[in-house]
C-alpha cells in the first residue's frame, strides 16, 4: 500500500460501534493494570526491600532490575509478527506477569519454613526482573494495538485520558495501601505480612484486566511482506532518520532521571521518617496535580505538537530534585509544595508516547516502539544502579553541611540528576514532530472494522 494510501486509511473512520468498544475497554484496562504497577512499585517496592534488610545499593539494583526488563520488548517484535496477534501476545505476557505477582506475595510465606528475610531479597528481585520482561513487551503491543483503534491527530486526548485514569487508580491505592499498613502494620519490620497481601490484591486485579483483553476488538497486525527477524528488529529504529533522535533524547532524559527517581520514596521513608500513609499522601499531590494537568497537555500536544510540550516538560522538572535538598527532616511537610511540579509528569508521559507512535511507521511499528522504550529502560537501570552505588559509598562519608542544611549521600544524587536534566533539554531541538500529526480541521477518523484490510500491507 503506497504511503499516501496508508495513511488516508490511519485515519478515516473512527466512529463504528467496535471501535468505540475498542477504546473503552482499552481504558477501563487501564486501571486493573495500573493497579498491578502500584501495588509492587514507589513506595510498596522501597518498604518491601526495606522489610528484607536492604539498603541503599538493594534498592537501586531492584528498580534497575525493573527498568533493565524493557530489554525484553526488543523480542516483542519479531515474536509479534510470528504470533500476528496483538491480544493472544498481551495475554500470554500479561498472564506471565500476573503469576509472578502472586508468587511475589506467596514468598514472606517461606519464612515460616525457617528462611532468612534477606534469602528471600534476591528471589524477589528476579521475579521483578522478569515481570518487567514480559510486562514492558505487553505496553509496548498495547500500544501498537491503541495506534490502530485512535488516529494520529486524537491520540494526544487519548492517551491524556488514559494517563488520568492511571493517575486515579494510582492515588487510590497510594493512600488505602499507605493507610493499611500503617494501621495494622506500622513497625517497619512487620511491614512483610501486610506488603504481601498488597501485591497479592494487585495479582488479583491484574487478572481482572487480563479478562477484558479477551473481549477488545483488535484490527488485523499490519505484518510485512517476510517476517522480520530479531537483527532487523534492531536495526530498523536507527535506519529511520526521523526515530534516531527520539531515541538518543530518551535514553539522555532516562538516565537524568533515574539517577535520583527512584529514590525519593527511601528518602522520605528512612532520611525524613515519615509513615508510609504521608509518603503516599505526597504521591496523591502530585498525581493529582498530574491529574489536573493532563487534559491540558494533551490537547496543547496536539495542537502545538509534542516537542515543544516536551522542552518545556523537561526543563521544569529540571529543577525539582535539587528542590528535595531543601526537605529536611524538621520541614518535611514542604514536600506537599515541592511535588506540585509533578504536574508536568503527565506532559511527559503524554509526548513520549504520541511522539514514539507518530515518528514510527505501521510496518513493524512494535520495533520502533520496543527500541525506545527498551532504551528508556536501560538508561533508568544504568542510573539507577549508578545512584544506589553512590549512595552506599557516600554512606560513611561525612558530607558537611551547606547553608545550615546537613548534606547526605541521597541529597548529591538529587543534584546530579538536576543537572544531567537540565542538560538533556538541549537534546530536544534535534527531534523533528511531522506536521500532519498535529490536529487538522476536520476531526480525524479510522477505518470502520468492515473496512479493515486483511493485515497485510503490499
Amino acid at each position: 500500500m503506497p504511503p499516501a494510501a496508508e495513511e488516508t486509511t490511519r485515519q478515516t473512520g473512527g466512529d463504528s460501534p467496535s471501535v468505540r468498544r475498542g477504546q473503552k475497554l482499552l481504558l477501563t484496562e487501564t486501571i486493573f493494570a495500573r493497579a498491578v504497577g502500584t501495588t509492587l512499585g514507589g513506595v510498596f517496592l522501597t518498604a518491601l526491600v526495606r522489610s528484607l534488610g536492604g539498603g541503599a545499593l538493594e534498592v537501586g539494583v531492584t528498580l534497575a532490575a525493573g527498568h533493565i526488563g524493557a530489554l525484553g520488548m526488543l523480542l516483542a517484535n519479531p515474536v509479534l509478527n510470528h504470533i500476528g496477534s496483538r491480544r493472544k501476545f498481551c495475554l500470554i505476557t500479561l498472564g506471565a506477569v500476573r503469576s509472578l505477582r502472586m508468587v511475589i506475595a506467596a514468598l514472606p510465606l517461606l519464612l515460616y519454613l525457617g528462611l532468612d528475610r534477606g534469602s528471600l531479597l534476591w528471589p524477589m528481585v528476579a521475579c521483578v526482573l522478569v515481570s518487567a520482561f514480559f510486562g514492558m513487551s505487553a505496553e509496548i503491543s498495547r500500544r501498537s494495538w491503541i495506534s490502530d483503534l485512535v488516529g494520529p491527530a486524537e491520540r494526544g486526548k487519548f492517551f491524556g485520558r488514559r494517563v488520568m485514569i492511571a493517575t486515579i487508580t494510582t492515588l487510590l491505592i497510594c493512600l488505602g495501601g499507605g493507610w493499611f499498613l500503617d494501621r495494622f502494620f506500622a513497625a517497619p519490620a512487620d511491614r512483610l505480612p501486610g506488603l504481601s497481601i498488597l501485591i497479592g490484591f494487585g495479582g488479583l486485579m491484574g487478572w481482572m484486566g487480563w479478562s477484558l483483553l479477551l473481549r477488545t476488538p483488535e484490527p488485523p497486525l499490519s505484518l510485512p511482506r517476510r517476517r522480520t527477524g530479531f537483527a532487523r528488529s534492531l536495526a530498523l529504529p536507527w535506519l529511520r532518520p526521523r526515530f534516531r533522535p527520539l531515541l538518543i533524547v530518551g535514553t539522555a532524559s532516562a538516565l537524568a532521571t533515574g539517577v535520583c527517581g527512584g529514590f525519593f520514596n527511601l528518602y522520605m521513608l528512612h532520611h525524613l521518617g515519615m509513615k508510609v500513609f504521608w509518603i503516599a499522601g505526597v504521591d496523591m499531590v502530585g498525581q493529582l496535580v498530574a491529574l489536573a494537568g493532563a487534559p491540558f497537555y494533551g490537547a496543547w500536544a496536539d495542537r502545538s505538537g509534542a516537542r515543544r510540550v516536551l522542552a518545556v516538560s523537561m526543563l521544569v522538572k529540571g529543577v525539582f530534585p535539587a528542590l528535595w535538598i531543601l526537605v529536611s527532616p524538621g520541614v518535611w511537610p514542604l514536600a506537599f509544595a515541592v511535588v506540585l511540579l509533578r504536574t508536568f509528569n503527565s506532559a511527559g508521559q503524554i509526548c513520549w508516547l504520541r511522539l514514539s507512535l507518530n515518528l514510527s511507521p505501521a510496518r513493524n511499528q512494535v520495533a520502533f516502539l520496543a527500541m525506545h522504550q527498551a532504551l528508556m529502560g536501560a538508561g533508568s537501570a544504568v542510573g539507577a544502579l549508578v545512584g544506589g552505588t553512590t549512595a552506599m559509598l557516600l554512606e560513611p562519608v561525612d558530607l558537611g553541611s551547606v547553608c545550615g542544611i546537613s548534606i547526605v549521600p541521597l541529597h548529591v544524587l538529587f543534584a546530579t540528576s538536576a543537572v544531567l536534566r537540565l542538560s538533556s533539554v538541549v537534546l530536544v531541538r534535534l527531534i523533528r514532530e511531522p506536521r500532519r500529526t498535529l490536529r487538522p480541521a476536520a476531526e480525524s477518523r479510522l477505518p470502520r472494522p468492515s473496512e479493515w484490510p486483511n493485515g497485510r500491507e503490499d
